[in-house]
């Protein structure tokens, strides 16, 4: 039978999706990895079954540096053995920097720079968990997929996984096929213009050739990179009318990190599915989605991207494309998310019957849980305990 599974991950405010299409010949796709915790909880009970399966990670997607999304992936790699993970998807420092910055011929500049990069490794990830010093040492990303010789980004024959690329509807597997919608070329030259920016703004020489330090600095100085967050201005009253809550959605995330996201549209069985990771829904964006779907197109499910916040999407998406199931996966911790204005456009918006589906009980969920806005906009709300994995199955 024809089966597609998507696992929302209980991941703090971070994010963890684990798919796998098929029944018998199944094929499993790991999109990001939350927090460091998130692994011990959730993802290495998932691989444990796997392997008892026979089955492996057959494509693991690091969507972009941010510790909520990394965290759990370092866990996943280095307690790895060589044959679980079969390929894997990331844009790190060997993909996203210009060789010039480092293949310079060492000279009297190496040293100072060398003590640059060991003060930006000294401070290592951020870390969700209040941890010994030290004890991250040497865990990034980028290196343990160097280390443990994981096949990575094969697709593009190690360069940057970007619109471009990779030929349109990849078949990934027998029938499942992949759309890449971001990040572009020049989301990618943008973030390492930021890199050497900020590096020479340190007084650095790109005199280095390590590679490996370079990886780690490159990686820990991007997961450092927050764009501003500022709360929303609706806060959830005794609105009778939820249309009221309909914001502008005209502000745009000017993460440059988010906007390296990987992004995509899986399809499996006549089906679309949209994985947005915390990309950044532009015209540009809505260019690629059109090109492959139409100007108007109704998905299977949409992971809204960067845990619905209002910087991240627009009117002009949310009335164009809609889904028959929407992703809103964070604890709310943190950073507030999802953005109520988002919420409301979207079940107002989009005038056919459709879930909302949350991996915690958050406020906001339970808040636009009433029977009355339901039933006049075509809605269920469908709300986890934050302590399982749901599963959502698409026969």
């Amino acid at each position: 039978p024809k089966m597609l599974r998507i696992k929302l991950i209980p991941a703090g405010y971070g994010e963890s999706i684990w798919v796998s299409v098929g029944e018998t010949e199944r094929y499993n796709i790991l999109i990001d990895g939350g927090l460091g915790k998130t692994y011990q909880k959730y993802l290495e009970p998932e691989i444990k079954h796997i392997k008892e399966m026979n089955q492996k990670i057959n494509l693991l997607v690091c969507t972009h540096m941010d510790n909520d999304h990394i965290g759990g992936l370092i866990s996943v790699l280095k307690e790895a053995d060589s044959n679980l993970i079969e390929n894997i998807w990331y844009n790190g420092f060997i993909q996203m920097v210009d060789s010039k910055f480092s293949s310079q011929k060492e000279n009297k500049f190496t040293d100072r720079d060398n003590k640059i990069l060991d003060v930006i490794i000294s401070q290592g990830q951020i870390s969700d968990e209040e941890q010994e010093i030290g004890i991250n040492e040497g865990m990034s990303f980028g290196v343990l997929v160097e280390e443990k010789r994981i096949p990575l980004n094969v697709i593009t024959g190690g360069k940057d996984i970007c619109t471009g690329q990779i030929k349109n509807k990849y078949e990934i597997a027998k029938n499942v096929f992949i759309t890449i919608l971001g990040p572009s070329k020049n989301d990618i030259v943008e973030l390492e213009k930021y890199w050497k920016n900020d590096m020479v703004s340190r007084n650095y020489m790109f005199r280095v050739s390590d590679k490996i330090k370079l990886m780690k600095a490159f990686e820990y100085q991007l997961e450092r990179i927050k764009s501003t967050v500022t709360y929303e201005k609706y806060k959830i009253s005794r609105n009778e009318d939820l249309e009221k809550y309909i914001g502008e959605l005209t502000e745009c995330d000017d993460s440059l990190v988010n906007r390296s996201s990987i992004s995509f549209i899986l399809e499996y069985d006549n089906r679309k599915y949209l994985f947005l990771g915390d990309s950044i829904i532009d015209k540009i964006m809505l260019d690629r989605i059109e090109n492959e779907v139409g100007f108007q197109y109704r998905f299977t499910a949409i992971k809204l991207p960067h845990h619905g916040s209002r910087y991240n999407i627009t009117h002009d998406f949310i009335s164009r494309y809609t889904a028959e199931e929407y992703y809103c996966l964070t604890n709310s911790t943190k950073y507030g998310h999802p953005d109520m204005e988002v919420l409301a456009a979207v079940l107002c918006k989009d005038i056919h019957l459709k879930k909302l589906v949350f991996n915690y009980p958050i406020d906001k969920a339970y808040f636009i849980n009433k029977t009355e806005w339901k039933e006049k906009y075509k809605y269920e709300v469908i709300i986890g305990d934050g302590e399982t994995v749901m599963e959502r199955v698409f026969k």
